[in-house]
């Protein structure tokens, strides 16, 4: 997995976005609040986002988290079930019909300092995240700084090791099996403290965009996903 061409995907994508939005990286560095050197590196590849970083950028710049993944192409539509329902119609792999994602070709991030991504969907979802998040070893880590807050609910289910978990201010311990749901606009955070690498699958909703989809067919979801290392 090569971390670097990952971020020259993401960043070309930021940078086009926030082009396509009319904003300078001055600007955008301004209301994420980062440097706007950073902004630039991350645009040129050389550097990468923090999670609360990458949060702000997708809804500030009005775009889908799941367009910035590596693996996935700029002109790739989001699921739709007319697109299912005539690919389906024929006697092809469900893989050419976008259906099947085999675990090889996950669209990917890893994010600075946090959890390595990898999209569950062979296309992205409008107003929805289905993805595996994969936590590095980081024995006796403190919790991240940074809440995360976004409109939506969210799922998921501890698939290896233990994962530390806060919502609001309630705090638990998540093994093998447990699972997890909430409102996300509720201020969250996640963090493996083990020295075992910790995964999880998320599936998070965001209602706004499932509503804004049926009244706009086509409109781009802003949703977003997830969490602290």
């Amino acid at each position: 997995m090569n971390t670097e061409t990952e971020w020259e995907t993401v960043g070309e994508r930021i940078r086009l976005a926030r082009e396509a939005a009319g904003m300078s990286v001055r600007e955008l560095s301004r209301r994420i609040d980062v440097s706007a050197s950073h902004v630039s590196q991350v645009e040129r590849g050389l550097a990468s986002f923090s999670v609360r970083a990458l949060y702000n950028v997708v809804s500030i710049l009005g775009i889908s988290m799941d367009s910035l993944f590596e693996g996935s192409t700029l002109d790739s539509t989001p699921a739709r079930i007319e697109d299912e329902v005539a690919a389906t119609a024929q006697a092809g792999p469900l893989d050419d019909a976008g259906i099947v994602l085999r675990s090889s070709a996950r669209p990917s991030m890893q994010l600075e300092a946090g959890p390595r991504w990898e999209r569950l969907t062979a296309k992205p979802e409008v107003g929805a995240e289905f993805i595996e998040v994969i936590y590095a070893p980081a024995e006796g880590a403190a919790p991240p700084e940074d809440f995360i807050r976004h409109i939506g609910r969210e799922y998921g289910i501890i698939i290896q090791g233990t994962l530390s978990v806060q919502v609001g201010f309630g705090r638990a311990e998540m093994h093998v099996g447990d699972s997890i749901a909430f409102d996300s606009s509720i201020p969250h955070r996640f963090w493996n403290q083990t020295g075992g690498e910790v995964k999880a699958v998320w599936f998070v909703w965001d209602a706004i965009a499932k509503d804004m989809e049926a009244d706009f067919p086509g409109a781009n979801s802003t949703s977003h996903h997830h969490t602290n290392s």
